[in-house]
């Protein structure tokens, strides 16, 4: 016999299961032992809970329902409309059940950091230029100059000199005096 279904537990736990049917439910019962403990359980349950209603049961007047539906209001109670529309504006904007509410929200951040830096940002900030003086153009021109000696002094990894010239001679013509792509060994 197949699993029992839960409408079948609930008749035999009620004991409302017609006889044909509540053998086949106990002979299931005789080969399937979890279920068995589960509706043992299940009878223990009921029959103390019958128990507790008769030792102390909850009675409530013969008029409650009218008096509880009486006291319910007509209609349901209407809200301000500018409360619905901040609700509506609100849900619109911080869906609850989008894919997209992270990006909604990081996007918010966003365009908020963007306003709150353009409106504290100082309004000249920017310096102009300066000229640079000639001892800044000779420092940079000296620098220049001990970084190409630096490069040419250095080696690819067969041994072989990174360029072929840079003595500063235009040894192949073109207005330069460092060596050019074909002159690199391979």
């Amino acid at each position: 016999m197949k699993k029992l279904s839960t409408d079948d537990m609930m008749a035999y736990v009620d004991g409302t299961l017609d006889p044909a049917r509540l053998a086949e439910v106990e002979k299931y019962l005789e080969s399937n032992a979890e279920d068995a403990a589960l509706l043992a359980d299940m009878k223990m349950a009921l029959t103390e809970l019958h128990a507790w209603d008769e030792a102390e049961p909850v009675r409530v007047s013969d008029n409650f329902w009218p008096e509880l539906r009486d006291k319910l209001p007509e209609a349901p109670p209407q809200r301000n409309w500018l409360r619905g529309t901040a609700s509506q504006l609100g849900s619109w904007l911080w869906p609850s059940s989008s894919p997209l509410r992270l990006s909604a929200r990081v996007a918010a951040v966003v365009v908020f950091i963007a306003l709150a830096a353009s409106f504290f940002a100082p309004k000249n900030a920017t310096t102009p230029l300066q000229a640079l003086t000639p001892a800044d153009q000779a420092f940079i021109q000296q620098s220049m100059a001990r970084h190409d000696a630096y490069v040419t002094s250095q080696s690819l990894g067969g041994g072989s000199p990174l360029l072929r010239s840079g003595d500063g001679r235009d040894s192949d013509g073109d207005g330069d005096d460092d060596a050019d792509a074909e002159d690199y060994s391979p």
